[in-house]
């Protein structure tokens, strides 16, 4: 058996398909908008395919009771920004309105343990052996760390855990198939039910999908999510089930396409993952040495493995990553994500919380300005208010707040400039997220490719393997095959719009600009405010702050500035609020000296002494990380690995200062074949030399080049440590790239079709 014929697709087995969809909700307040548009969605997908209404069991929330048991998300007036954070905005914020879920058409069934088993129990007999059963769950989860069994879906006011789920699913007639599609928190611990009651292997009638590990929360539990509608794991993935064929060709696209840090994965992703874990323990080597050591085994034939290559190629293109060979190379750029990731959150997390005392000290000043108004929002006031007096009490406040906050020049110069800052940090902040997302969804891959590479190189009986391969092969055959689920009568090519994918990342060396850009001057202090009765007995401003800590090396330190100081502010307009020493620091111009007063307190009944420091501050002392990205149009090019190596008799062609092509390509690329004529033809035609790059093995490319040597190709180098390949960024065969006699990217292309060809300006060809 090949690599290619376990991952291919088989002919689903004959039956009729049935859904169970489940929205539990736990409780009205948790119940969410997005749980019933799931629903609803799939609902419509499924009818869409032929699938018939009666066969469409859907159990949500209180099911058919006239309680309210939805939630819905108010949408904040326009300007609520001014207020959102504060003490005021807090309590004045849009509240979740609940509603009694209202579907046309539709019943609906509670989502409670005893509605369940009865209706499994009366599937028994509506059900049979070679049916399919669709399972979705849309809704929230719990984990146990300790006991996965324990992990559980969040039913109607209870909970429904692994355990007692499996045990639902062995009430149906053996034969039936059962496919999971589960977009909850911690929805991978439902994996284990693949296996059937003690068996170490999957029977094959039970596998499915998840939007992360067992592990790990969902997008849904992220806070940024409830300000996106229609995104996340479960969107995605019935918009690629209404242009795709099967639940596998789904969820493969759903790994490039879904923009939220969920980490999708299916059964045979975890089964095979639990193979090469045990694997390495019987070895007692270490996991991700095994790995990459059965991928280097399995790269020696790329072309058997070019549906999952392409796959790693499109995830770190969508993603604005990098398109790994290995664990190591992956683990490399995990660190310095992570890394950068954390520092662009704890600069974001200081320009937020800046920008919160910087509205509240506005708000402040504004009711103390407008006695009127503090009496209408006095907290007694509020707490009995209805919605409709709360929204209309925020529409008449926010302009005359803004207006006030605007009327302030300095002030509001430091609202906008620190709501941009946090804003756009927030942002990156997020997408640096998906990004960590994206290297562990390739790592899932790299993982399955080593597991199935594990099980090719040990063969079965006949080939002298030993029977629990054997049995292990048969399992992963029986889960691809399960994997295959097709949801009703496939699509007809062509007869569904589909959707767009998101735009791709803006490139990593974007996002380490953006922090260097967002990045707070540095006093290296850390302070708080002084109490008022210290103030009035020192006679001291209210802007007046004690150094409970001075950083040694710091611009503080090196201004002579000690623990137990206090600052006052600058000589010509102290403080005149607590806040104000964040806001001057973060604020203020580096390497410019910069007076302040201080006071430093006598000791042993002596004076105070008052004296003004020069501080000249720096930028935040933090190492970026240097992360590569894709080598742009109008960027230096990198310098080329010193590890190239020909291959062929033709030596390397000389490139420095002169213009030239560089041709990222492997020999089973299909595309990268098409392009050599055209790529050979204008590289005659501008007198460029040409180097075509490969991170295959020599003796591959050199077999390649022996059928290649009468159509003519270019010069050859292997890259066997891919540096180039890391460098440039490439993420996808063919990558074709114009670089000037100034070493300057100026054409990048990657993908090749005979219909489009070259898309350089000004270049235009017809094959001979």
């Amino acid at each position: 058996m090949c690599p290619a014929a376990l991952a291919v697709s088989a002919e689903p087995p004959p039956g009729t398909v049935h859904a169970l969809l489940i929205n539990g909700g736990d409780r009205p307040a948790s119940n969410y908008l997005s749980h019933l548009q799931h629903l609803q969605d799939m609902v419509a997908l499924l009818r869409g395919r032929g699938v018939a209404p009666d066969r469409i069991h859907i159990f949500s929330a209180d099911g058919g009771d006239e309680a309210a048991d939805l939630a819905t998300r108010e949408t904040p007036p326009p300007g609520f920004w001014i207020v959102e954070g504060t003490g005021l905005g807090n309590r004045l914020k849009p509240q979740t309105a609940l509603a009694n879920t209202r579907w046309d058409g539709v019943t609906l069934h509670p989502a409670r343990q005893a509605a369940l088993r009865q209706w499994f129990e009366a599937a028994r007999r509506t059900i049979a052996p070679g049916d399919r059963l669709l399972i979705f769950v849309t809704d929230h989860g719990t984990a146990d760390r300790n006991d996965p069994d324990a992990s559980a879906i969040s039913l109607w006011g209870e909970k429904l855990p692994v355990r007692e789920f499996k045990a639902l699913l062995a009430r149906l007639p053996p034969g039936v198939q059962v496919v999971m599609v589960m977009s909850q928190c911690y929805s991978g611990a439902f994996a284990s039910a693949m296996y059937a009651g003690d068996s170490p292997e999957p029977s094959g009638d039970v596998c499915g999908f998840f939007s992360t590990a067992g592990d790990q929360k969902a997008y849904g539990c992220y806070p940024e999510g409830r300000d996106r509608d229609r995104i996340g794991y479960a969107f995605h993935f019935i918009d690629a089930l209404g242009h795709r064929a099967t639940a596998a060709e789904a969820h493969t696209e759903v790994l490039a396409t879904d923009d939220t840090p969920d980490l999708p994965l299916r059964t045979s992703d975890v089964y095979l993952a639990r193979l090469v874990a045990a694997q390495a323990a019987a070895r007692k080597t270490d996991g991700d040495a095994l790995a990459d050591s059965l991928l280097a085994e399995a790269w020696r034939k790329r072309g058997a493995w070019e549906a999952d290559i392409r796959l790693l190629d499109r995830i770190g293109s969508a993603f604005g990553t990098f398109s790994p060979r290995s664990l190591r190379e992956l683990r490399s750029r995990e660190t310095e994500v992570e890394a950068l990731a954390k520092q662009m959150a704890a600069y974001t997390d200081r320009w937020q919380a800046a920008l919160g005392e910087l509205k509240e000290s506005i708000l402040q000043g504004f009711l103390g300005a407008q006695p009127d108004w503090q009496a209408r929002l006095a907290p007694g006031v509020l707490e009995g208010a209805r919605p409709e007096e709360r929204a209309a009490l925020l529409a008449e406040l926010l302009p005359q707040l803004i207006e006030f906050a605007q009327s302030r020049p300095e002030s509001w110069q430091k609202v906008e400039r620190f709501r941009d800052h946090a804003a756009r940090g927030a942002e990156a902040r997020w997408r640096l997220d998906v990004r960590k997302a994206a290297l562990h969804r390739m790592r899932t891959i790299l993982v399955g490719v080593a597991g199935r590479a594990l099980l090719e190189a040990e063969g079965g009986e006949a080939a002298g393997g030993t029977p629990l391969r054997s049995a292990q092969r048969r399992a992963v055959e029986t889960l691809d095959r399960c994997e295959a689920f097709v949801a009703g009568d496939p699509p007809v090519p062509g007869s569904t719009a589909r959707a767009e994918g998101p735009p791709p990342f803006p490139p990593l060396s974007a996002e380490i600009a953006l922090l260097k850009e967002i990045s707070p001057s540095w006093l290296g202090v850390r302070f708080r405010a002084v109490p008022e009765s210290v103030r009035a007995e020192r006679r001291l401003g209210a802007g007046a702050n004690f150094l409970d800590a001075v950083y040694p090396g710091s611009p503080a330190a090196q201004a002579g500035l000690e623990a137990g100081d206090i600052v006052l502010g600058p000589p010509s307009r102290p403080f005149e609020a607590s806040r104000e020493l964040r806001e001057w620091t973060m604020t203020a111009p580096i390497d410019v000296p910069l007076p302040l007063l201080v006071v430093r307190p006598g000791e042993a009944g002596k004076d105070d002494v008052e004296f003004e420091a020069r501080l000249v501050l720096r930028s935040d002392p933090v190492d970026l990380p240097q992360l590569p990205g894709a080598a742009l149009v109008g960027e230096q090019a990198p310098a080329l690995s010193p590890t190239l190596a020909p291959v062929g008799a033709t030596d390397l062609p000389e490139l420095d200062h002169r213009p030239h092509l560089l041709f990222f390509w492997a020999t089973w690329c299909a595309p990268c074949k098409q392009a050599v004529p055209e790529v050979m033809a204008l590289a005659e035609a501008r007198g460029l030399p040409v180097l075509a790059i490969s991170d295959e093995d020599r003796d591959t490319v050199a077999s390649f080049l022996k059928g290649a040597a009468e159509r003519g190709f270019p010069a050859v180098a292997i890259d066997p440590l891919r540096k180039s390949f890391i460098s440039y960024g490439v993420s996808g065969t063919p990558t074709i790239l114009l670089v000037d006699g100034e070493g300057v990217i100026r054409h990048r292309q990657v993908g090749y079709s005979s219909d489009k060809g070259l898309t350089l300006a000004g270049w235009s060809w017809r094959p001979r």
